[in-house]
């Protein structure tokens, strides 16, 4: 179990902090927490050796990142879908969300 979550951990903080841009720790926090769960219950449910529980922690902390940018792009599109859906709200600038966009990337 150990090993898998020490893992887990290592590739999420080797993820975070190798990521260009500002750093949003929560978010990263957040990812790891739910990363390493979800490591800690697959090995216990599996009862895997150690080399598999390094793969697994491993594997986990990765797919994590994938997962929250996944879920980020529809939540990003959905919103942007309700701006151009709703009548009468004020349009923000193009150049506004061009730099809040970049922003963020």
């Amino acid at each position: 179990m150990i090993v898998g979550l020490l893992a887990c951990l290592m590739i999420r903080l080797f993820i975070t902090l190798d990521t260009p841009g500002p750093k949003r720790w929560l978010l990263d926090m957040i990812t790891t927490g739910i990363a390493m769960l979800v490591t800690a219950v697959w090995i216990a449910e599996h009862q895997v050796d150690l080399f598999a529980a390094l793969g697994t922690g491993g594997a986990l902390g990765a797919i994590g990142t994938g997962i929250i940018t996944f879920f980020k792009r529809r939540g990003q599109n959905a919103i942007d879908a309700l701006d151009a859906a709703l009548p009468g709200k004020p349009v923000v600038p193009a150049d506004m969300t061009a730099t809040l966009r970049e922003l963020d990337k």
